[in-house]
Parts: structure tokens; sequence; C-alpha cells
């Protein structure tokens, strides 16, 4: 196994490369304009929705495979995915080409959990808040260079959206590349754990140390993939699975908070996917002119990446106690107020500048309350859990966003217009705002107070507990 510092160092390069992808803030522009010659009603309602359905498919079979094969095989398999989804956006012409595009870009999509999970998996312990901090940065960085460059690239005229998309094509295959250099990992959650500790290195550093059989988890859950053949292994783990979430959606805070993230993930997988098709309709681009520099695409997407950014390192200091009954809900249902304002204003405005100031609002109070959330729910969980929590919540809003998908934008569905969808999307967010309105009354009115017996025994035990009394 590599050092720790090189690992780390390979692991950030990695997402900083596959980040670095300049004409994503330019798709719907490449795919209306000459090189494609498609129209925005066949991007909106043929071609978009297949990368959220496409997503939802591989979600959970790459997250078992991640786990099963410790996560190397899937970090190769990002590389892979969006070589061929820009392979297709370069080379293949027509609706099912691009509708094979992303499909191997939700692919690509899906296995980017094991970005987030495999450092956690090949670091010591003692180094997670670093390298989970730097694997992040390394992403937002390669997402802002991409945009900026983007936009001063094509506003320049030093490129045009296919050069830029070769761009894009040359990072992903260096992202491939430094994804062949990272060793495998030697556990993972479920299929590899590390379950026991080294015996004979446990009594070395500690003679009254437990033996290995004293150091299981006692705890009465079911070992994952445990059995004899594939029949019993995959029993055992859906067994295990299911435990697994019942225990942990058993916490009130983690449902709370999960409810939220779900919808809310959901609604601004919607709006980032089908925004450029707005902004499209506000300043169209149907006749290609290089010296029209009003696409600034990659100007707002870079903003919003810093704007993000800062906020979300802002609430990391805010000395806010986030347990106190009705704090969750207030803020829930005020950002989700927000959000619905914002999209709804979006929908109905002429001016393009508007649009571009609201999303990228939009943006960044999702940002702010995904962290406040993902903390909370880290905090009511243990290490081992957060990361299936994290994976189930995004299961369910994958899963929302596909049904809304299929009625809402798909050709087979409703079909309706770019501006008729940001509608549904703002009034999506105020049902989710009512909804969190009404969970803020129910926990105001319903807010615990103590019992005539605790009231009773409270005062003895505190004074004792005061004079530094034990509790044997």
């Amino acid at each position: 196994m590599l050092p720790w510092k090189l690992l780390t160092a390979l692991v950030c390069a990695f997402g900083f490369f596959k980040d670095l992808r300049p004409s994503e803030a330019y798709l719907t522009v490449y795919l209306t304009g000459p090189w494609k010659n498609l129209t925005v009603t066949q991007v909106d309602n043929e071609i978009y929705p297949w990368w959220t359905y496409s997503y939802l498919l591989w979600m959970v079979p790459v997250f078992l495979l991640t786990d099963y094969f410790r996560y190397k095989p899937t970090l190769v398999g990002v590389g892979i995915a969006y070589i061929v989804t820009w392979a297709l956006l370069l080379w293949a012409q027509g609706v099912p080409a691009m509708k094979a595009m992303q499909m191997t870009f939700g692919l690509g999509t899906a296995c980017e959990i094991s970005y987030f999970s495999y450092i956690f998996a090949v670091v010591p312990g003692d180094y997670f808040q670093k390298v989970s901090s730097f694997t992040r940065a390394a992403s937002l960085a390669g997402k802002f260079i991409a945009y900026l460059w983007g936009q001063l690239l094509t506003y320049y005229n030093v490129l045009n959206y296919f050069q830029l998309n070769i761009f894009s094509f040359v990072s992903v295959c260096i992202a491939f590349l430094i994804s062949l250099l990272l060793p495998r990992s030697e556990y993972s959650e479920l299929f590899n754990p590390k379950r026991f500790v080294d015996e004979e290195e446990e009594k070395t550093n500690n003679p009254q140390a437990p033996s290995t059989d004293q150091t299981k988890d006692d705890s009465g859950d079911i070992e994952p993939c445990s059995g004899l053949n594939v029949t019993e292994k995959t029993i055992s783990l859906l067994k295990f699975l299911f435990l697994e979430a019942k225990s942990a959606y058993s916490n009130k805070t983690v449902q709370i908070w999960s409810i939220w993230w779900a919808l809310a993930a959901c609604g601004n997988f919607q709006v980032a996917n089908y925004v450029q098709n707005l902004w499209d309709i506000l300043s169209p681009y149907h006749n290609y002119n290089p010296r029209k520099h009003h696409i600034y695409n990659g100007a707002v997407e870079a903003a919003g990446t810093l704007l993000s950014s800062c906020a979300v390192l802002a609430v990391g200091f805010l000395p806010v106690n986030w347990s106190v009954p009705g704090r969750c809900e207030l803020v829930t249902t005020v950002i989700c107020g927000l959000n619905a304002i914002f999209l709804l204003i979006m929908s109905q405005t002429s001016s393009i500048w508007v649009c571009y100031v609201l999303y990228d609002l939009f943006r960044s109070t999702y940002q702010i309350v995904l962290v406040i959330a993902a903390a909370q729910i880290a905090s009511a969980l243990t290490r081992k859990r957060y990361g299936f929590v994290f994976g189930c919540n995004t299961f369910v809003a994958l899963l929302v966003e596909s049904i809304l998908t299929a009625i809402v934008v798909d050709k087979a569905g409703l079909d309706v217009k770019v501006r008729t969808q940001f509608v549904v999307y703002g009034i999506y967010f105020a049902v989710l705002t009512l909804g969190f309105l009404v969970a803020l009354v129910y926990t105001c009115i319903k807010k615990p107070s103590p019992a005539p017996e605790q009231l009773e025994m409270e005062p003895v035990e505190t004074d004792d507990e005061c004079k530094g009394g034990s509790t044997i």
C-alpha cells in the first residue's frame, strides 16, 4: 500500500481531472448548435430524461459491486464511462446516440460513489477529516476551474463548443490513467469487512486485551454475505441491509433530515438537469455566431460553485445547536419556501440575468442545508452506517425524480415545455414547504415536558453529580 500522503494526492488528482469538464456548462448549446442540430424539445423531452433513469438503474448494482470489488474497479469504471460519454458527444449523431450518451453519463455518475468512499478504506482513521476535506476540495476545484476556463475560452474565441468537448475528453482520459495507479483496498464495508483485530498484534500492544473471539460485534446483527453459496450470501446480504436500514432510520433526527435530503435532492437534480434548456429559451443559440458573447453559462456555474463553497465553509463555524426541537423543521421550511419562490420567478422571468442569479442562490441554499443534514445524520450514526444512509437517501431521491421525470418531462408522459416544468418544480418545493411547516407546528405543540417523577428525582441526581460523586 502506498503512503497515505501519496495516495491522497493521487485520489485528489483523479477527482480534479474527472471534474475538469468545461463543456458541461454548454451541453444544451452544443446539442442544439450546428454540431448536432437537435431541437430543444428533443434535448429536453427525449434525451435528458435518460440520465435520470440510468442513474437510478445503475446505482444499486454499482453500490454493491463497489464494495464487492473493493473500490478500484469502480474508480476505473468512472473514467471508462466518461470516456465513452465524450466519445459519443464528439463523434456520434442522432437522438438514439445521445440517449446512449446520457446512459453512460449516468453510469459514470453512479460510479462516483467510489470516489468519496475509497479514501476511507485505504488511509488510517486518524487522517479521515483531512483526506475528506482534500478530496472534496479537489472535486470543487476541478469544477470551478472547468467552468471558469470554459467561459474564458469561449468568450475570447480561443475554442468553440466542439473543441471544448475535446478538452473535456482529454481531461477524463487523464483521470482514467490516474485511476489505474490507485491500489485496491484490502477491506470494504459489506463483502470484505475488517471485523476483528489481529489477535497477536493486539496482545503484543496490550497483554490484557481480550481474545479475537471476544472482540466480535455482539450486537446481534446478521453477518453480511455469510453462507456457503451465492443464494445464502444474497439472502444474508438482504437481511443485513434491511436491519441496517431499520436501525439507522429509527432515529428521529435521521428521519427528519433524510426526508429533506431525499426530496430536496430530487428537486435539485431536476433543476440542474434542465436549467440549461431554460437559459437557452431566454438567450437562444440557434444561429451560431462566435462574435456574440451572450452565453455566460460557464461564469454562472463557476460563480455558483464558488458561492456554494464559501457558504458551506461558513456554515461549519456557526455555533448552532441543531438538536433543539423545531430548529430542523424551521430551517427546512424556510429553505424550501425560498426555493419555491426562486423557481417560480425563474419560470416566468424574461431576463436571463435574473434567472442566473436565482439559480446560484438556489444552488447555494441547497448546499448549505445539505451540509447541515449530512453532519446531523452522521452525528446520529456510527461511521459504519452513514455511507449506507447517504446512499439510501440518494436512491430515494432518484426514485422520486424518475417518477417526476416520467410524468412531467418525458415524451411518453405529459411532455410539458421548459417553463411549465419550472412551474411544476416551484409547486413541488411549495408542497415540501407546507409539509415541513406542518411538522414544525406539530413539534412546537408537542414539545416534551418533564414528567412529575423526573421533576422530583432530578434535583437529587443533579446535586450528587455536581459534587463529583460517581455512580457504579
